[in-house]
């Protein structure tokens, strides 16, 4: 399981966001290596702004960590010793809501209003699929978070229709690389042990269709993988604009197991 960590806002967002990533961290326990990472992005550095303290820079650095460190301990309640800074934003769920819009090589955790993953109550996780294996670094991560929080996991796919295709069933219109996809998915998480369940629909649009399923489900978590071909208007950009469920976005980064 990747490591938690939270870009450090002095905001309402930044805020929310360590709230989420606290609850994430506890929910998964030894899963997630019981560490809160706490990244301070450079742009926000106290550091760069103190000019009036006789310092070396190093002392002001240890001192600006220091208050984050107390400031992240008060508002979540963790422990000191499950609280880190690093110097990272790579390798692991980043928790922040600003980046998921600026980043597409990293996985980024969009909280969306949220202060804790299961505040509404339990519910599955939604992975999102189309024809190629884009889908399956996504469909892993899900499946390890579906194992380690006891959660369900739906596998989501919105397809065409086919006019050569008589039948009204959706599954019927699936283009024979979604089918591929989708027998994968049902072997990982057969192997994993997990609930799943699919869902496949005809939905005028790919990226309403994903959220409105969300909806229906009472989803707590929608694990989405970006394209390798990102544009401004990809799929994952235009459902993290209206989601109202938090949202991980999942880089494709090359060699990533699939």
């Amino acid at each position: 399981m990747a490591k938690i960590t939270c870009v450090f806002r002095r905001t309402a967002e930044g805020r929310l966001a360590l709230l989420f990533a606290a609850d994430l961290l506890k929910l998964l326990g030894s899963a997630a290596g019981e560490v809160l990472n706490i990244y301070l992005d450079p742009g926000q550095a106290d550091a760069e702004r103190i000019s009036s303290e006789a310092c070396p820079v190093t002392e002001i650095l240890a001192a600006q960590n220091d208050r984050v460190l107390a400031e992240v301990a008060k508002l979540t309640a963790l422990p000191a010793k499950s609280i880190a800074i690093t110097e990272s934003d790579s390798d692991c769920i980043l928790i922040d809501h600003f980046t998921a819009f600026e980043r597409a090589d990293l996985d980024v955790l969009f909280p969306s209003r949220e202060k804790t993953l299961l505040s509404r109550g339990k519910g599955p996780l939604l992975v999102p699929f189309g024809d190629s294996h884009t889908a399956l670094p996504a469909a892993n991560i899900a499946i390890m978070l579906g194992k380690a929080l006891a959660l369900p996991v739906v596998f989501y796919h919105t397809t065409w229709v086919d006019e050569t295709v008589a039948s009204k069933v959706p599954e019927d219109h699936m283009c024979q690389g979604a089918k591929e996809v989708a027998e994968l998915l049902k072997q990982n998480a057969t192997a994993a042990g997990i609930d799943f369940s699919f869902a496949i629909e005809t939905a005028d649009d790919v990226a309403e269709g994903i959220l409105q399923c969300s909806l229906r489900r009472s989803v707590r978590l929608i694990v989405m993988p970006r394209s390798a071909k990102t544009t401004i208007g990809c799929y994952v950009n235009q459902a993290l604009a209206k989601t109202p469920v938090p949202l991980l976005a999942v880089a494709s980064k090359p060699g990533r197991l699939q």
